[in-house]
């Protein structure tokens, strides 16, 4: 049996009903009471028909405008949620409906996708972490609070069985580990390469900006990754384990051959880089990082020599750590996205291209072709003026 009443917050009528067991409460649009009934009545047709057994997922759409699987979109729960809020003051409506904007220009939100249940827990603790790196502590917690009112009221009202907005402890919005670097420009990655001391960091700089993969991925890449024949280089990305096929820029694909020609007969299982990759397993990324910055970064003149504060005369260390510096090798990483996206290229291609899992929502809707990822990556500006 169906019900409707007046909900507390809303101008509009509201109707409950139940399908396969499952209540629904959804608002009729309207705050006169004759049409109201109308979609009561509704309703109630279609109850008749399931204790005659003639209700079917048609019907049910035809005459609720939901499935008989009661699918809920981000969009349709966003405006009924923001209609509810319209008993807050202005500033509070205005402030909710920014920061849902901004989640749903995130994650590429339409009318009809994605669903809410397709939206990860990682999704919204990237795009969390996000805020933090351009913003303050305080308004990134706004933001995680106004996230959280709206996903706890769609488990409220049904439309799904658990939040995805992460704890607030295990995002660490407070500290800075979460730092969003930023893009080089195209006259630092000109100077970078030009700074570079040797074949390995040319290397390293070069793919890092053709390829957009991570440190340690290119450190550790063996020949076999390289299919010159297809032109691609084809790798695993070791931290989200997501396989990744790139097309290969003319620059990097004679970059690559000469330094092949150099090494003579190699297998595919062989590291471009043996030395390094052996180290890069032994010790990690910090000795290439903290090289990087030494070698490159800073007679490129795009950092400052860094300096060893003096102990107090006590003994111990001063309490002042270091300066975290906006460049760093990821920057390479997010110059490739950049230049990607200011050459034309899509978000989904940017994000094919990098491997990228913090808009994996997009996946669940969209593909990339290998002609589109090709022109892509022939987008990119040169490095070299050879």
């Amino acid at each position: 049996m169906a019900w409707i009443y007046e909900r507390p917050g809303t101008e509009h009528f509201w109707i409950g009903y139940r399908i396969n067991g499952k209540q629904v409460l959804r608002s009729t649009g309207t705050s006169d009471r004759k049409e109201a009934d109308k979609e009561l009545a509704k309703i109630e047709m279609a109850a008749r028909a399931s204790r005659a057994g003639l209700l079917t997922d048609e019907l049910i759409k035809q005459l609720t405008g939901k499935t008989g699987q009661t699918e809920f979109t981000l969009h349709a729960m966003l405006q009924q949620w923001l209609a509810e809020c319209k008993s807050l003051s202005p500033a509070t409506l205005e402030r909710y409906k920014t920061v849902m904007d901004q989640l749903s220009e995130y994650i590429h939100a339409t009318e009809t996708a994605p669903l809410l249940r397709q939206i990860a827990k990682e999704t919204i603790a990237a795009f969390l972490r996000n805020k933090r790196a351009a913003t303050t502590a305080a308004n990134a917690k706004l933001n995680r609070r106004v996230l959280a009112a709206f996903f706890n009221y769609c488990v409220r009202n049904d439309a799904l069985e658990k939040s995805p907005v992460p704890d607030a402890v295990a995002l660490k919005l407070n500290g800075e580990s979460e730092r969003v670097r930023r893009a080089f420009t195209l006259v630092e990655l000109s100077t970078i390469y030009q700074k570079c001391p040797n074949d390995f960091w040319r290397y390293m700089v070069m793919s890092g900006f053709f390829l957009g993969q991570r440190m340690g991925d290119l450190i550790c890449m063996v020949w076999g990754a390289i299919d010159f024949e297809q032109n691609v280089v084809r790798l695993t990305a070791s931290k989200t384990g997501r396989p990744v096929v790139i097309p290969l820029k003319p620059e990097l694909r004679a970059f690559l051959w000469q330094l092949k020609a150099s090494a003579g007969r190699v297998n595919a299982s062989d590291p471009i880089w043996p030395e390094q990759s052996e180290r890069y397993a032994k010790q990690g990324a910090g000795g290439f990082s903290n090289e990087f910055y030494s070698e490159v970064l800073l007679p490129a003149g795009l950092v400052s020599k860094r300096t060893h504060q003096a102990p107090k005369s006590n003994g111990k260390p001063a309490a002042t750590g270091r300066k975290i510096n906006p460049v760093s090798f990821h920057c390479l990483r997010h110059s490739f996205v950049s230049f990607l996206k200011m050459t034309g290229a899509s978000q989904s291609t940017a994000k094919e291209l990098a491997g990228h899992s913090s808009d994996e929502i997009s996946d669940l809707y969209t593909h990339v072709d290998g002609e589109t990822l090709t022109r892509a990556i022939a987008g990119l500006p040169a490095l070299t003026t050879n």
